[in-house]
């Protein structure tokens, strides 16, 4: 199988054949880790393969996987392939792991495709589609708006939509953290482009502005360069409103959080102290000594007056100076409702700059 079947398409189900530990640095969409060799047994054979050579090596890997081992392994991807139309197989340079694999499968009278130089390649044309930014195609149209507007439950709504904090397992701030781990960067960027491909044939692709780096996980290639060039739609909220939709997805409700009310508090706490520098010593003291006493007390109140305070000496502030960088670009402005309205019925040939 051709690699650039898989970029362009990166919907079939495949079979990671590499080890637990490559697997989880990066793989494919939709791929399962079924291994041909377990870690134990992959630095084993590397150990041998740099003292002895290759065929001590080769040796060694059947012998490790033999007998009910080999016979278990092999039932496991039959079991799969059968299971899912269109599989194939792949390690990391389509070399021998996968070609013994293929045969090992076919021994067995199943058929299965290989994928062509194997994940390596994969990884070069996925980084190359992204190196370019006149491959970004499509109208982007940027979801635009002060922190805590509810951009993310609007850009939920649309088929045409990608959500990257999703994507990321972060909300994107300094705050943002969920509980639930990160991709590791090469698997984040190959989701990134999975959703892209799967709504690249929609008339424009809908997202909501972010920073280059969502906690750790960072834009993939000029990924972020096109959005700060792309058509901005702002959602206008106020500041209360805002401030309770904080409090309710962040602090009474945490979205997709596995941290309890302590665990949270001291990420909180951590979250503070990494833009203490930005945000001044003055105004720092005041939230964290608001922030304790808020959650010694679970005092909505005192919540909602930590986060005002955040709000108005940094997050606005820091996304006023970006938004005027790109003033130009903003084509409508509008409440939630508003906003709706201007997404459902977008005319590309009429664009209007709404003031």
């Amino acid at each position: 199988m051709n690699n650039k079947n898989i970029i362009l398409n990166n919907l079939y189900p495949s079979i990671d054949l590499r080890s637990p530990n490559e697997y989880k640095k990066g793989t494919i969409p939709n791929s399962i880790n079924l291994p041909i060799l377990n870690d134990a047994e992959f630095h084993e054979i590397g150990k041998t393969f740099r003292s002895k050579g290759k065929k001590a090596a080769i040796d060694l890997g059947y012998k490790l996987v033999s007998g009910k081992i080999k016979t278990n392994r092999i039932d496991s991807w039959i079991k799969f392939i059968l299971e899912n139309n269109n599989c194939f197989i792949f390690c990391y340079r389509g070399g021998l792991r996968s070609q013994i694999a293929y045969e090992w499968i076919r021994s067995r009278g199943v058929s299965v495709n290989r994928l062509e130089y194997g994940y390596k390649k994969y990884r070069q044309q996925l980084l190359l589609m992204h190196q370019n930014i006149k491959n970004y195609a499509e109208r982007w149209v940027i979801l635009g708006g002060y922190t805590g507007s509810g951009k993310t439950d609007i850009i939920k709504n649309y088929q045409c939509s990608i959500d990257l904090e999703s994507i990321a397992n972060h909300r994107g701030s300094a705050f943002g953290k969920t509980g639930i781990e990160q991709p590791s960067q090469s698997n984040f960027e190959s989701l990134v482009s999975k959703e892209y491909l799967l709504k690249q044939k929609s008339k424009f692709l809908l997202m909501e502005d972010e920073s280059r780096f969502i906690g750790k996980a960072m834009l993939p290639g000029k990924w972020y360069d096109k959005m700060q060039i792309s058509d901005i739609i702002l959602l206008e909220s106020d500041l209360v409103e805002r401030s309770n939709r904080i409090y309710n997805n962040y602090v009474k409700n945490p979205a997709n959080s596995k941290l309890n009310v302590n665990e949270l508090h001291s990420y909180y706490l951590s979250a503070l102290s990494k833009i203490r520098k930005r945000l001044g010593d003055n105004h720092y003291q005041t939230i964290k000594n608001i922030l304790n006493i808020a959650f010694d007390s679970s005092d909505k109140k005192l919540h909602i007056k930590w986060i005002k305070i955040l709000l108005e000496k940094y997050y606005d502030r820091m996304y006023d100076y970006k938004l005027n960088l790109r003033a130009k670009q903003i084509i409508f402005k509008g409440n939630e409702a508003d906003c709706n309205d201007f997404i459902s019925n977008l005319n590309f040939e009429k664009k209007k700059l709404i003031l």
